[in-house]
C-alpha cells in the first residue's frame, strides 16, 4: 500500500489549536508540538491538568521569564471571549498554552483552526471529532487514525531544515527509528551551516529561474554522490566539502516551476 498523504507545514503562530485533554495523551501531544512549533498559540481544554504537562509548561514559561509559571492572567488572543483561564505559559518564541479548566462544549471548536482531542475517554474524542466535522475543523483525534484529518508524525529539526515523516499510522515505531537515525546522521551545527551558506550562495546567483536552478544542482549534486558511494562524514565534518565539489556525474533531473520545481531554490 502506498502512501496517500499529501505533507504540509503549518504555521502554527497564525493559526490557532485547540487540545482537548491534559492528562498523559495531551502531555505527550503537546511536547511534539511545542518542541516543534514553540510559536504555537494553543488552547487547552481540561478539567485536570496532569504534573508532567504542568512541568513542562513551567519550564517553558520559566525560560520565557514573562511572568511567574503557571499562572493564570489575561485570557490574551484566545476567541474564548471573557473566559478567565486557570492557567497561562508563554515560550521564549513567543507561543502562549492557555488552560481552561472545564469539560469540553462542542463551541469550543469555533475560534481555532486545528483541533485534536487527547484524552483516554472514546466518548469524549469522538465528540470532539463529531463537532469539528460540524464547524469544518481539521481534526487529530488521539489512537483513532480513521477519524484523523491529520496526523501528528515523527519531526527531526536541524537549524531551518524540517523533516517530517509518516507511515501513514502503519507503523509509528519504525517512523521514530528512522526520525533517530535521521537525527543522528545529521549533525545539528553542520547541516545549519550547510543550509545558511546555501542560502547566501543562492542570493548572490543572477540570471533566470532555470539558470539559478542548473546552479544550485550542480553545487548541490556532490552529497548525492557522497551518498551514493557510501561515503560517511565522521560528525558531518564532510558536508561542506561535498556540496562544495560539483558532481557532474550525477544531474539532478529539470525542475519545472508548474510542477514544483521551486522547491529547488528552497
Amino acid at each position: 500500500m502506498t502512501n496517500p498523504l499529501y505533507p504540509a507545514f503549518f504555521r502554527l503562530d497564525r493559526l490557532e489549536m485547540l487540545v482537548v485533554g491534559a492528562g498523559q495523551v495531551g502531555e505527550e501531544k503537546l511536547s511534539f508540538i511545542l518542541k516543534s512549533s514553540p510559536n504555537a498559540r494553543v488552547s487547552v481544554v481540561a478539567p485536570w491538568m496532569g504534573e508532567e504537562l504542568t512541568a513542562l509548561l513551567d519550564r517553558y514559561e520559566s525560560e520565557a521569564g514573562t511572568q511567574v509559571p503557571g499562572g493564570g492572567g489575561s485570557t490574551g488572543n484566545t476567541g474564548f471571549g471573557n473566559e478567565t483561564p486557570a492557567g497561562t505559559w508563554h515560550t521564549a518564541a513567543g507561543g502562549r498554552v492557555t488552560w481552561y479548566r472545564r469539560q469540553f462544549r462542542p463551541d469550543d471548536v469555533q475560534p481555532v483552526d486545528l483541533v485534536v482531542a487527547a484524552t483516554n475517554f472514546p466518548e469524549v474524542n469522538r465528540a470532539v471529532w463529531e463537532a469539528a466535522k460540524a464547524a469544518r475543523r481539521l481534526a487529530n483525534i488521539a489512537d483513532t487514525p480513521a477519524l484523523c484529518d491529520f496526523y501528528l508524525g515523527s519531526i527531526v529539526t536541524r537549524g531551518p531544515l524540517k523533516v517530517a515523516i509518516s507511515t501513514n499510522g502503519q507503523s509509528p515505531t519504525f517512523a521514530k527509528r528512522f526520525r533517530q537515525w535521521l537525527e543522528a546522521e545529521l549533525p545539528e551545527g553542520e547541516t545549519t551551516e550547510l543550509i545558511d551558506n546555501l542560502k547566501v550562495f543562492r542570493d548572490r546567483l543572477t540570471g533566470d529561474f532555470q539558470s539559478k536552478v542548473r546552479e544550485l544542482n550542480s553545487l548541490t549534486a556532490g552529497l548525492l554522490a557522497s551518498a551514493r558511494a557510501g561515503r560517511r562524514c565522521p560528525g558531518g565534518s564532510c558536508l561542506l566539502a561535498a556540496a562544495a565539489t560539483p558532481d557532474d556525474t550525477a544531474p539532478a533531473p529539470p525542475p519545472h516551476p508548474e510542477n514544483g520545481g521551486n522547491e529547488n531554490l528552497n
